[in-house]
């Protein structure tokens, strides 16, 4: 997989949770369906969809992107970051996985697969990540 410049965004505008860069870069009639580990759920238009996102990281205090990579898959744009999430003192790894369609250069169609929160010892978390999740952590604090 390739960087892509519109898959990098995204990959950071999700880590970031910047709700209004998310809701700039969907279509105002975008459709997301996601299969996440609590089931499958489906969102349509611009607000549904940045609710959606706003909720799935919104009671962690830090969000951190380890890494992004996305390339063009003829019609479709697919996107895939691991993310590293902070609350308290336990810390997860989540990846996400999407396929999209891109409308105008707004992704207009997101079919995304979660591979859900993966607690992490912290004697797994490499010394690099563990500054950089734990700076993060003090600096975007969710309140």
């Amino acid at each position: 997989m390739q960087d892509h410049p519109l898959a990098a965004a995204f990959a950071t505008i999700v880590a970031g949770r910047d709700l209004q860069r998310l809701a700039e870069s969907v279509t105002e009639t975008a459709r997301l369906r996601a299969l996440l580990p609590g089931g499958p759920i489906e969102a349509h238009g611009r607000a549904d969809i940045v609710a959606r996102f706003r909720g799935f990281f919104a009671d962690f205090d830090s969000v951190q992107l380890g890494e992004s990579a996305g390339e063009a898959v003829a019609d479709r744009l697919l996107i895939h970051y691991r993310l590293h999430v902070i609350r308290g003192t336990s810390r997860w790894v989540c990846t996400q996985t999407a396929v999209c369609k891109l409308v105008d250069e707004r992704l207009a169609v997101i079919d995304l697969l979660c591979s859900g929160l993966r607690e992490v010892p912290d004697e797994h978390v490499d010394n690099d990540t563990a500054a950089d999740v734990a700076a993060a952590s003090g600096a975007r604090r969710v309140g």
